[in-house]
């Protein structure tokens, strides 16, 4: 009977009310700086995926010009050869 009185006392009361209400701002806190961190790591998201489709427009234009110089060359005749019997 007297641990029940101990809780119906209005000190314990307001201690555990005061108790809630810095907890509750120390969640609502931490939401706020999740929230800030996310927006944060979006816009990282966002950079990195416009550096990657620049990337990989320059990779395909430097693989079509490479190829477009190998077909090139490998069109050209081997001056390295000897002469065979039908040259002069």
């Amino acid at each position: 009977m007297e641990a029940q009185e101990l809780f119906l006392r209005p000190t314990i009361q307001f201690g555990f009310l005061g108790f809630s209400v810095v907890l509750l701002g120390v969640i609502v806190w931490l939401i706020a700086r999740l929230l800030h961190v996310l927006d944060k790591n979006n816009e990282v998201i966002t950079a990195n995926t416009v550096a990657i489709t620049e990337l990989s427009s320059m990779t395909r234009d430097v693989l079509a010009i490479t190829r477009s110089v190998r077909d090139l060359v490998l069109s050209k005749p081997c001056i390295a050869k000897k002469p065979g019997p039908d040259h002069h």
